[in-house]
């Protein structure tokens, strides 16, 4: 791997998908203490992956990073990745790893639904999906072993802390986005090196990447192929949305909710283990 001429990043936001990594994003961003490049979620530690920036890319990215005293990127996918560790540390060893985590049943349903948005996921039922997981030869098993394994949080926070060590790797909740955003942010501020107190006024009640489904999905795409949702100002976008987007999802049945706390309890336990703390949060949805 090249490593010449990079402002490598010295955190990373690795994951979980589906569990508030967006907002942690934009409100990283808000500090002045702190660079994020324009590209959310680069991928360059997993060029197996699509979307994921060549070394060009990632370079200009962070051009303008340097005097920053954190540096950072949030791609969500390297949580899981086998690999996207080792590549990490190989050029950045001393950085700081963040993973926030999420109540494993809830998140896998919003991946679901997530992949049902973009319209490529071709199950209405999770319960079908979820039958599809058990099938490595079925199309578009893929998409079921993201939602099933990205929650299967212990081998991965695991793995991020046997290459970079424990104190290098901070595990945050999801469930504190809503109940107690400042000390959230305060922690990861003082985890990363920066001003905690910059978090003590300003307003982090904002959610983003939040679920709306299509209710025309040709419109959506007809819109967005001639991208005139970056000409509507934001606050306008945000009034229209309700007009072409379901915001209010279906629940969650009882036969996919018992199937996957059977799955996910023996690894929270793990989890609860490996951190020396409880974690509660994560069996919110477990009634």
């Amino acid at each position: 791997m090249d490593t010449q001429k990079v402002n490598w990043p010295n955190f990373f936001v690795v994951g979980a998908a589906r569990a508030g990594t967006s907002s942690l994003y934009f409100h990283l961003k808000r500090h002045p203490q702190v660079f994020l490049p324009t590209n959310k979620e680069p991928k360059y530690f997993t060029p197996h992956r699509e979307g994921s920036v060549p070394l060009e890319e990632y370079r200009r990215l962070y051009r303008n990073a340097g005097g920053y005293p954190a540096i950072g990127e949030t791609s969500p996918n390297y949580l899981l990745d086998e690999g996207a560790a080792g590549r990490i540390f190989e050029v950045s060893p001393r950085a700081k790893i963040i993973a926030i985590v999420r109540d494993p049943v809830a998140r896998a349903y919003s991946d679901f639904q997530f992949a049902r948005t973009l319209g490529i996921e071709p199950e209405a039922s999770f319960r079908e999906a979820l039958r599809r997981h058990e099938d490595r030869e079925a199309k578009d098993w893929y998409l079921s072993r993201y939602y099933v394994e990205q929650g299967l949080y212990y081998s991965q926070v695991l793995r991020f802390q046997e290459i970079f060590g424990k104190d290098r790797v901070l595990v945050v909740l999801f469930a504190g986005l809503a109940t107690n955003p400042r000390e959230l942010f305060s922690t990861i501020a003082v985890h990363i090196g920066v001003d905690p107190e910059f978090y003590r006024d300003i307003n982090l009640t904002k959610a983003y990447n939040q679920y709306r489904m299509p209710k025309s999905r040709s419109f959506v795409n007809f819109v967005r192929q001639l991208h005139l949702q970056t000409a509507i100002p934001v606050p306008v976008l945000e009034r229209l949305r309700p007009l072409f987007f379901y915001t209010i999802k279906d629940p969650l049945d009882d036969e996919s909710r018992r199937l996957l706390q059977q799955l996910y309890d023996p690894d929270v336990t793990r989890l609860e283990e490996l951190l020396s703390r409880k974690l509660p949060e994560l069996r919110i949805s477990w009634c």
